[in-house]
C-alpha cells in the first residue's frame, strides 16, 4: 500500500499581547467560535507558555508567545472541509482589541520516497541541485535543505524544503520531502476597526495562497509521487 502525500494548512495571528491561557475549550465552545459537539482527542495543555487542543476532526489549535496557530491537515477529496479559516476569522473577532501584527498563511506538503531510504536526500541534492564538487568533501552523502521567495503578485511565498522522517506505527520512517511555504501577510490600518477589517481580510486570503503554493509544487518541480508529475508550466498564480 502506497503511502499519500500529506498536507498541512495553518493560519497564524500574530499578537504580541496574547494570553495563551485564554485558549481552552470552554472560551471556544462559549462564544460559539467552534461547535460544541467537536470532541477532543486528548486533554488540552493549557499554561502560560503554551496552550494547545486538539480536536479529532484534525484541527489543532496552539498558542504561544504572541501567536495564535490554527492548524489543519488537508482532506484528500479537496478543500470544502476545511474549518480553520472561520475558526481563526471568529477567533479576532472575538478578542478584536489584541494587537495584531500579521497574519501568515502557511502550507505543507510532505512527499514520502517509500522503499528509498534515501529519496528525499537524492531528490534535493541530485534533481533540485545541480551537480558538482560542492557534494564531495567527504565519502558521507551530504544533507542540504533549501530555502526560495517567489515575489507572486503583491505578496510574497517563502518556501523551505528539507529532508523529513514520516513515522509509521509500528514500522519503519519513511524517507520524506517536506515542502512549507509561508505567505506573511501584514495588518494595515490605523482604527482597531480597520485592523481587524484588514485581519479578516487575509484570513480570506487563505485559498488563493493555498492554490498558489500547490501550483508551484505541481508545475515547478519534478516530484515523482504526484498524480500530475508531468502537469502544466503555466504561471503559478493565473
Amino acid at each position: 500500500m502506497s503511502i499519500p502525500v500529506i498536507q498541512d494548512l495553518s493560519i497564524v495571528l500574530n499578537a504580541p499581547d496574547h494570553n495563551s491561557t485564554l485558549l481552552t475549550p470552554e472560551f471556544l465552545t462559549g462564544t460559539g467560535i467552534i461547535p460544541a459537539d467537536w470532541e477532543l482527542t486528548r486533554p488540552p495543555v493549557i499554561n502560560t507558555r503554551a496552550s494547545q487542543i486538539v480536536f479529532n476532526n484534525g484541527v489543532t489549535l496552539l498558542a504561544q508567545p504572541g501567536a495564535i496557530i490554527f492548524s489543519q491537515t488537508l482532506p484528500e477529496e479537496g478543500t470544502n472541509d476545511v474549518a480553520i479559516p472561520e475558526i481563526a476569522r471568529k477567533y479576532a473577532s472575538t478578542l478584536s482589541n489584541l494587537n495584531y501584527q500579521a497574519v501568515d498563511i502557511n502550507s505543507k506538503r510532505f512527499v514520502p520516497f517509500e522503499d528509498q531510504p534515501d529519496g528525499a536526500r537524492q531528490y534535493i541534492t541530485e534533481t533540485l541541485l545541480a551537480p558538482g564538487s560542492w557534494k564531495d568533501l567527504t565519502n558521507e552523502p551530504v544533507q542540504a535543505s533549501i530555502n526560495l521567495v517567489y515575489p507572486i503578485k503583491n505578496r510574497q511565498l517563502r518556501l523551505a524544503i528539507a529532508e523529513a522522517k514520516l513515522q509509521r506505527p509500528d514500522d519503519e520512517p519513511i524517507s520524506t520531502v517536506l515542502f512549507a511555504g509561508s505567505f506573511p501577510h501584514l495588518i494595515e490600518g490605523d482604527t482597531p476597526e480597520s485592523r481587524l477589517k484588514s485581519l479578516i481580510a487575509a484570513i480570506g486570503n487563505w485559498q488563493t495562497d493555498l492554490t498558489a503554493f500547490q501550483k508551484l509544487l505541481d508545475t515547478r518541480f519534478q516530484i515523482p509521487l504526484l498524480k500530475n508529475e508531468t502537469g502544466d508550466r503555466s504561471e503559478v498564480e493565473s
